[in-house]
């Protein structure tokens, strides 16, 4: 605890003395009284902030390569009950700072240039401070009367990604939901009920098109949100079509075609498919035109995936790589991703504005007023499933108003032009291989010294993942790809540059041969256990 930490728990402590008693609740004793009311207290709140602001600040400032800190569960475990031992009758800032300590500690450290591991994004600070200020002052953002500016923001943003995009205001609709997974089943859900007629009252057993049993389509690679949809909607699991994937890790669209009329001999009604701009595992884009030609073709909805890549529209010059986006009956993006601001904030946008309110057609008059009118019509409620929705929409507005869009545009140029920069300069390494043309901010690549038999390839990645981690200075993550474990880096730090990648690559060295003798020691230890490789002098 630094002096300053220390002057500000000593200032609130005196003025614990000086503070009047407050007024007794009938209910309760005086000093319960008392303890009870101190947990509102303003000078316990600005306790607080003062000493949340200095640990942030400090956490902004440093410049130390970290990765995450990772403890054992019941270590933690019981390092987090010890902070819940014992009560006083006042707010414990010295046991407040210590809590704040314990969850910074264990975080990941997405400002630090060592975290590439994953897509949470390191954030606008100043959105992080608007946060508390929501949190304070709740705008819950599914009706009017208690969230007037966040339905107004979801307005204004949602006639800025249409303008991008080359829709007509008015002609379109967005509403604001916590996450992709939600985003994504909402979407499905409403092609479901518009394109499978009663399915809401009569299930999807009893609707349907005579042309089948109903099913929905999607890339090999989709993302596991994706994946649950046919379970969670009622359609099961094996109504359910994969498309294969091309060298790029794309949807191949003769093989979609050829999955798609193989389902329809199998006696399946495809009534959804469902495309990715920006797959978890790559990044990959899928060919969107094509896609969205071929669901029109046979009668189905399109709905992207775009919650990881649909950034790419606030920036004119990677805006192309989501051509045929504006072609979707739906998409979504994660702006807690690659917009840099708190999660969760997920866009959900429809080409039909009509559309937005078929996926929950039932009322009730506690929320719903009989007539719409002009309070009615800015609210959401009715197109999303969360009654209680946080008002993340206003972290986005917040920084759009800051900053404009040119802000966004900046950093999500940088990253992408940076993963390129990594990409080639892996790929001139004599001891690696990168596994794919980056499309966006993702790059997934392999360690492979020289006299490494093949067999081991995945092997070895998972204990490079897991030597790095344990390490903490790096955080990188893994996915598999055809069957074996590759590494993967996710830029979304723009404070890292090449110099950052050459330290990691530099880092793999030297933990690939401090694997390989490990391997070797145990192999020479156990005589009924063959010698996998040799130590090499250099790598």
């Amino acid at each position: 605890m630094d002096r300053h930490e220390v002057g500000i728990i000593l200032k609130y402590t005196d003025s614990l003395s000086k503070r009047p008693r407050p007024l007794s609740i009938s209910t309760v004793n005086s000093s319960s009284t008392e303890e009870f009311m101190n947990a509102f207290d303003v000078e316990s709140f600005n306790t607080a902030v003062d000493i949340a602001a200095g640990k942030l600040s400090e956490l902004l400032e440093n410049d130390e390569i970290q990765g995450v800190v990772l403890e054992r569960p019941n270590t933690l475990l019981a390092a987090a009950r010890a902070l819940m031992v014992g009560t006083k009758d006042s707010f414990d800032a010295k046991r407040f700072a210590e809590i704040l300590d314990l969850y910074i500690r264990t975080g990941i450290k997405v400002n630090s240039r060592g975290y590439m591991a994953r897509q949470f994004s390191s954030v606008v600070p100043v959105s992080a401070v608007f946060d508390m200020v929501s949190a304070m002052a709740p705008q819950p953002a599914s009706y009017y009367e208690a969230g007037q500016l966040a339905n107004v923001a979801d307005k204004l943003i949602a006639e800025e990604f249409g303008r991008l995009l080359g829709w007509e205001l008015g002609r379109f609709d967005m509403v604001t939901t916590s996450g992709a997974s939600l985003a994504n089943m909402t979407a499905v859900l409403v092609a479901r009920n518009r394109k499978l007629g009663d399915s809401w009252t009569d299930g999807v057993r009893a609707t349907g098109r005579g042309r089948g049993r109903p099913a929905i389509a999607f890339g090999a690679e989709s993302h596991y949100s994706v994946s649950r949809l046919a379970g969670i909607l009622g359609l099961g699991v094996d109504q359910v079509v994969r498309m294969p994937l091309n060298d790029r890790r794309r949807i191949d669209i003769d093989g979609a075609v050829a999955a798609l009329d193989e389902a329809k001999a199998r006696g399946l009604d495809v009534f959804c498919i469902v495309g990715a701009a920006g797959t978890t595992s790559v990044g990959a884009i899928d060919p969107l035109e094509e896609l969205a030609a071929e669901a029109r073709k046979r009668d189905a909805w399109f709905h992207v995936d775009a919650a990881h890549n649909g950034a790419l529209l606030v920036s004119d010059r990677l805006r192309p790589r989501l051509k045929g986006l504006e072609l979707a009956d739906s998409f979504c993006l994660d702006a807690h991703k690659t917009l840099f601001v708190p999660a969760l904030c997920t866009l959900l946008f429809y080409r039909d504005p009509e559309a937005a309110s078929a996926a929950f057609p039932e009322k009730h008059s506690y929320v719903f007023d009989p007539v719409e009118d002009e309070m009615s019509r800015f609210q959401s409620g009715i197109k999303n499933f969360e009654c209680t929705k946080r008002p993340a929409i206003l972290n986005l507005w917040l920084v759009w108003a800051l900053f404009g869009r040119r802000f966004f545009e900046q950093k999500l140029d940088y990253l992408v032009d940076l993963t390129r920069q990594a990409h080639d300069h892996l790929a001139a390494q004599p001891d690696f291989e990168v596994l794919h043309q980056p499309e966006s901010n993702i790059l997934c690549f392999v360690h492979r010294p020289a006299g490494l038999p093949d067999s081991q390839l995945g092997t070895l990645q998972l204990a490079l993942r897991d030597r790095i981690r344990a390490e903490g200075r790096y955080f990188v993550s893994k996915v598999e790809l055809d069957g074996s474990t590759v590494l993967r880096i996710v830029m979304m730090n723009h404070q890292i540059g090449l110099f950052d990648i050459d330290a990691l690559i530099n880092e793999i060295r030297r933990h690939a041969r401090e694997i390989r003798r490990d391997w070797v020691g145990e192999s020479t230890r156990n005589d009924n256990k063959p010698h996998i490789w040799t130590v090499e002098k250099t790598c």
